[in-house]
């Protein structure tokens, strides 16, 4: 288990050097975002959802996820009155949501297997409800950031959030799976075997894209409130960890998954919004990797301990 949380962890750090050696250049992790997003995450969550049993119960998880992702957006607007309009944007942003489709889903594979998938997923479609373009709405609405938005008629704003929604593929292939789910559709055998090369290559290519995306930012106050955004982030996850374990009712190795994700790193999408709100993309793109190798440790350590295994 510490040889493949190692190896998840060098291909970070592996792309992080080979970016600094110029072989890679600044922007090329928007490649690595392309395959993952479009690609490699929506095969590994047909995969999962194809090599799993469904059950109806597992429902309760993406209502669980979807309190994990918004519950957090409110706690952080209303303990960061004070700062500065920018950077409590960023920490609304980034100390709410959990990375669970492009970083928990191949960590937690890669520890127990494909068939740990599922959870991962479930879970992921509350939280993606918020995380995708909801915690954006929300905070540029509360900190009256809306500027154009504001401006535009109803059907507008309705429409270009729609569009923020269902213009990613992978949570139109979290609602598609969920209608397969209730309508008890299975996936053809030829399309299992067509998209198995490209789930397989998730991991390394979500743990390339955070690598590829890190850069320290000079700012003492970028750091400053880097550390405030880890530790709500920490709170949170101990909080849902224990909900999850002492509350779900599922059996050890299912709340053990939902436990692992609880401590998942900022998402992609916060890093995206924080740079169209603050521009600040160095400081977002930064705590997106940092907040991924602190994950990578807890969640190695949890498995380690946690009895469900």
């Amino acid at each position: 288990m510490i040889f493949q949380s190692a190896a998840l962890l060098l291909v970070i750090v592996g792309t992080y050097a080979l970016k600094h050696l110029h072989i890679f250049g600044e922007r090329d992790y928007k490649v690595a975002q392309g395959l993952v997003f479009n690609m490699t995450l929506p095969c590994a969550i047909i995969l999962s959802f194809a090599t799993n049993k469904h059950d109806m119960k597992m429902l309760w998880i993406v209502l669980f996820g979807f309190f994990c992702c918004a519950i957090p957006l409110f706690i952080v607007f209303f303990c960061s009155h004070g700062d500065e309009r920018n950077y409590r944007a960023f920490q609304m942003l980034n100390a709410s949501g959990l990375n669970l489709g492009a970083f928990c889903l191949p960590v937690v594979q890669t520890f127990m297997g494909p068939s740990a998938g599922l959870p991962v997923i479930m879970m992921d479609i509350g939280n993606a409800i918020v995380a995708t373009a909801g915690s954006l709405t929300i905070t540029r609405t509360l900190l009256h950031m809306d500027g154009n938005f504001k401006a535009l008629p109803l059907s507008l704003r309705l429409r270009g959030i729609a569009r923020d929604f269902f213009g990613s593929i992978s949570f139109d292939i979290y609602m598609l799976m969920l209608v397969f789910m209730f309508l008890h559709i299975t996936i053809p055998q030829p399309i299992i075997t067509l998209i198995t090369p490209f789930a397989n290559a998730n991991a390394f290519c979500a743990m390339a894209m955070i690598g590829l995306m890190m850069e320290v930012p000079d700012s003492v106050k970028d750091r400053l409130e880097l550390a405030k955004v880890i530790g709500w982030r920490a709170v949170f996850g101990v909080i849902i960890a224990v909900a999850a374990w002492f509350v779900l009712p599922f059996d050890m190795r299912i709340r053990e998954i939902v436990v692992l994700g609880a401590f998942a790193p900022i998402t992609i999408f916060s890093t995206k919004f924080t740079d169209s709100l603050t521009g600040n993309a160095k400081l977002a793109g930064f705590s997106l990797t940092v907040t991924a190798i602190l994950s990578l440790i807890v969640m190695t350590i949890l498995h380690a301990v946690l009895p469900g295994a």
